[in-house]
C-alpha cells in the first residue's frame, strides 16, 4: 500500500483530486495549481482530499483551511531509488553512469531527475521554484522547509518505519485500522553505484539529511510521548498484518489456479 492508498481508504465521503505528476516541473505544476485555482466553488467543495506528488504551496489556490502529510523518505535511499527508476525507464542511455566531476552530472538534459537528485524533499517541501537550477538549494530553502513542517504538517511519517508511521498517523488524523500489502515496491535490480559517486551525493544532499534528521527528532518524540501503549499497538498491528498478507496472497494464488483450472484449451488429435 501507498500513502495514496490509505487516503483512498481513509477519505470516503468526499471526492479524491489527484494531481497526476510522476515528475514536476515548473511548467506541469502551474498546470496544476490552476486546475484547482479553475475549480467551481461546488466542484472544490466535493474534494476532500488533494493528493500526488506535489511541492508545498497548492493551499494557497484553495480557499478553504488546509492542512498537508507527507511522508520523508532517507534522502540517499530516495535518490538512488529514483535514478534506478530512470534508468529502468529507459530515459537514459544504457550502461549511464552518474560523473560528478561534470557540472550537470552526465544527466544530458534530464532536468527533473537533477533536481531531484539535488535535495529533493526539501526543494518540495520548502515550496521552490520546481525548476530552480541543479546545485542551488542553500540554507534559506532549508530553514523554510522545516518552518512549513512546523506549521503546516499535521503529520510527518517515515518511510523507513512505514507500520509505526501508519499508526501514529492513525492516531493523528483520526483514520481507521487498516492492515496492507505492500505495493508500488521497486524489483530487483543489478544497477550497481560507485561508493565515491554515493558520497557526492551524500555531500550534495547535505540539506535533505538535516531535514530528515530533523523530522526524525519529531517523529520519535511524538512515538516517545505516546508510550507503552503505541508499542503494544504496534506489535499487535505487525503480527496481524502478516496474517493479512498471507491471506492475501493464498486467495490470489487460489483465485490464479481457478482461472488456470476454467481456461479453456483444445486438443489435437493428429493420429491418422
Amino acid at each position: 500500500m501507498t500513502l495514496r492508498g490509505l487516503c483512498t481508504k481513509n477519505f470516503r465521503k468526499g471526492r479524491h483530486f489527484n494531481t497526476d505528476l510522476l515528475y514536476i516541473s515548473g511548467a506541469n505544476w502551474s498546470e496544476c495549481r490552476e486546475r484547482v485555482q479553475n475549480l467551481s466553488p461546488e466542484e472544490l467543495a466535493s474534494y476532500q482530499v488533494f493528493k500526488g506528488h506535489m511541492f508545498f504551496g497548492l493551499h494557497e489556490n484553495i480557499p478553504v483551511p488546509s492542512r498537508y502529510f507527507t511522508f520523508l523518505r532517507e534522502p540517499i535511499k530516495r535518490a538512488l531509488s529514483h535514478y534506478r527508476v530512470i534508468l529502468r525507464r529507459k530515459d537514459l542511455p544504457e550502461g549511464h553512469r552518474i560523473d560528478p566531476s561534470l557540472p550537470n552530472w552526465n544527466l544530458g538534459n534530464e532536468t527533473y531527475l537533477m533536481q531531484s537528485l539535488d535535495n529533493g524533499q526539501t526543494r518540495a517541501i520548502a515550496g521552490t521554484d520546481p525548476d530552480m537550477p541543479f546545485g542551488d538549494c542553500n540554507e534559506t530553502h532549508l530553514s523554510q522547509a522545516k518552518k512549513n513542517l512546523d506549521i503546516h504538517f499535521d503529520f510527518i511519517g517515515l518511510t523507513e518505519h512505514f507500520d509505526l508511521s501508519i499508526l501514529m498517523m492513525r492516531r493523528a488524523l483520526g483514520w481507521g485500522w487498516h492492515f496492507y500489502v505492500p505495493d508500488n515496491v521497486a524489483p530487483q535490480d543489478h544497477i550497481s553505484i560507485h561508493p565515491e559517486t554515493e558520497q557526492h551525493l551524500r555531500s550534495l544532499n547535505k540539506f535533505d539529511l538535516e531535514l530528515y534528521a530533523y523530522a526524525q527528532e519529531k517523529f520519535q518524540r511524538m512515538a516517545a510521548e505516546q508510550g507503552l501503549k503505541l508499542k503494544i499497538e504496534h506489535r499487535i498491528f505487525q503480527m496481524g498484518n502478516v496474517i493479512h498478507q498471507r491471506l492475501h496472497h493464498w486467495k490470489q494464488a487460489r483465485k490464479q489456479h481457478k482461472g488456470a483450472a476454467t481456461r479453456p484449451s483444445m486438443r489435437t488429435d493428429n493420429r491418422r
